[in-house]
Formats: C-alpha cells, structure tokens, sequence
C-alpha cells in the first residue's frame, strides 16, 4: 500500500469520544496529504489541508500543520499511523494518529485521531 498520496474529501464526520457529533457537513473539502518524512527521519510527514479557501489567520489552506508519524499497525486493508517526537514548541506528535483504510487497493476513508481529546475525524471518500 502506497504511503505516499493525497486523499481529497469532499467531507467529513466528527465523532467525540465514540458518538457522532457532527457531519456530514454537505461539503467539506479537506485533503490529507502523506508523505515520506519531510525532516529526513524516520516514517512520514501528515498535513491537512482545507480545500475550502484559506485560513482567516494564516492566510494558507493549511487546516493541520504538518505531524511526523510511524507505522504502527498494518493489515491488508488497513493502516494506522501514530505520531512520535514533538514540535519545535515542544507539543507532542504522539497527541496525533492516522488510520488509512482500503477496500480494493484504493482509499476508502482516513480518521484522522486526536488521542488526547478523543477526537476522531473520519474524512470521506
């Protein structure tokens, strides 16, 4: 399986603490972008990005600064990411997971995990 894509959502669903709290939105558009790790280290780079237009503070489309993760789970039709290191402000990249799931060798959805919230976000195909 390829770790080295851009999945476009056209939307997304948000579940806190298991139980669906909002979305689908009705449009969206949110695009993961995975690639090998942009510092040179180990495992891959994750950043988020809005599809929608630009960040009001910003000004870039960038919805998820980018997140260093490994692979920690791999089944044929699944793989989960969890972030390892911190940021140069000292915040944990382990707070941050990913599950890519497949069905017939392409995307079918990522969840993007905020662990230290509870937080789940499940981008659609």
């Amino acid at each position: 399986m390829n770790l080295n894509f851009v999945f476009k959502s056209p939307d997304h669903i948000r579940y806190e603490n298991g139980i669906h709290v909002s979305g689908p939105h009705g449009g969206a558009g949110r695009a993961i972008k995975v690639e090998p790790n942009i510092n040179g280290g180990d495992g891959l780079t994750v950043t988020l990005y809005n599809m929608d237009g630009n960040h009001p503070v910003w000004q870039n489309n960038v919805q998820m600064a980018p997140k260093q993760m490994k692979i920690i789970e791999q089944t044929s039709d699944m793989i989960i990411l969890r972030g390892y290191g911190n940021d140069m402000m000292g915040a944990s990249f382990a707070d941050y997971g990913l599950t890519v799931n497949y069905e017939n060798g392409d995307i079918k959805n990522c969840i993007l995990h905020m662990h230290d919230r509870g937080v789940d976000i499940e981008y659609l195909a």
